[in-house]
């Protein structure tokens, strides 16, 4: 097999895995054409090699949750330490050169105000200097464009003439949503398991629950599954739990006060532009994070000034530190079987009923 017959193949094979995800072997192989055997190194270690690796994109909206921005500034003396205390987030970034942090969140619309204030409680007491609230309506993941990406040379090669080719904006658009969703502890544990190792079976997630593989299934299929729980399966660039600093530019373009006009020209052009890896909206506001490889980044910045001018009065572009970076988990840890969400978890409660004492020792 040639190069081009080579990149073809890669290319078929994570086309199948945002359809299907990567725990079925053999349903790849039957849709690529490859042997299972094929399948397996290739998800298991081909795509590594590639500098690769599949991300699972839950939907916070069919969980019945509502999305938000947090800006929050810490303290030279606390540093990150709240974060510790910020249950319900989803992404936290630092800036560059600075105490700052943006933060995504997801929470029970329930919740919304109680959580407010506990960042009110943080600031009072100094653990943070001060924090800023957006509201978000809708957020996107923009899918690998992997027609940029040079699967032999592990680089983006990008075209930014059939960059403005693209006319559709890709990836499926998740709502926020004010009431709460039907879920229970075994569909969160699944979504957990299934976003540490989208590789693993239902199988083997059943037998570490310690539950009959019959159950799983069924709360896999009827309820993660046909709730649309999972809004698919990515194969993504750099996003990985160690983002070397040297080879990665994370930056986060935000723009507030826009029309429904200006909002649109942003989604499209941000749209097309191969490293932004999310996207999110609200009434006049957009945010778009990338992570943009540094021998790309000049081009990049350049093809997005090119492309604002009727909105670059109001456009931010913020660099944020990759080693700094987190992405959270689905906090299946603040669902209790009796009360559902909470916003103190289990252990939280059990720490805090103990003898000071006791907790220290």
């Amino acid at each position: 097999m040639d190069s081009a017959e080579k990149r073809l193949a890669d290319q078929k094979l994570i086309q199948t895995i945002k359809q299907v995800g990567v725990s079925n072997y053999s349903l790849i192989a039957r849709l690529t054409g490859m042997n299972a055997e094929t399948v397996r190194y290739k998800v298991n270690k081909h795509l590594a090699k590639m500098d690769l690796s599949v991300n699972v994109n839950v939907d916070y909206g069919a969980i019945g949750f509502r999305r938000g921005l947090l800006r929050v500034k810490g303290t030279h003396a606390n540093g990150d330490s709240w974060l510790n205390r910020a249950k319900y987030l989803t992404f936290a970034g630092k800036k560059m050169g600075s105490n700052e942090f943006i933060c995504l969140y997801a929470i029970p619309p329930k919740f919304k105000k109680k959580y407010m204030d506990l960042y009110d409680s943080m600031k009072n007491s100094g653990e943070i200097e001060d924090f800023e609230d957006t509201e978000i309506f809708w957020v996107r993941n923009p899918p690998l464009r992997s027609e940029f990406y040079d699967f032999n040379e592990k680089r983006w090669i990008v075209d930014w003439n059939s960059v403005d080719m693209t006319f559709n904006e890709t990836g499926v658009t998740s709502m926020s949503q004010d009431t709460e969703a039907s879920i229970d502890l075994f569909d969160l544990v699944i979504l957990k398991h299934i976003q540490e190792d989208p590789t693993t079976s239902i199988t083997k997630i059943a037998k570490e629950m310690k539950l009959n593989p019959r159950t799983a299934r069924y709360h896999y299929f009827e309820h993660v599954l046909k709730n649309k729980l999972i809004l698919g399966f990515d194969v993504t660039w750099a996003r990985k739990n160690e983002i070397k600093p040297g080879e990665v530019m994370q930056v986060i373009y935000s723009a507030t006060g826009l029309d429904e006009a200006q909002k649109n020209l942003a989604c499209k052009l941000f749209n097309r532009i191969p490293f932004t890896w999310f996207e999110a909206g609200s009434q006049s506001r957009y945010l778009a994070i990338l992570d943009i490889p540094l021998m790309n980044f000049h081009e990049t910045a350049g093809y997005v000034e090119r492309n604002t001018e009727e909105i670059r009065g109001r456009l931010e572009m913020t660099m944020l530190d990759p080693s700094k970076t987190r992405l959270f988990k689905v906090p299946y840890e603040m669902f209790d079987k009796k009360r559902g969400w909470c916003l103190t978890s289990s252990a939280d409660l059990s720490a805090a009923s103990q003898p000071e004492q006791l907790r220290s020792a």
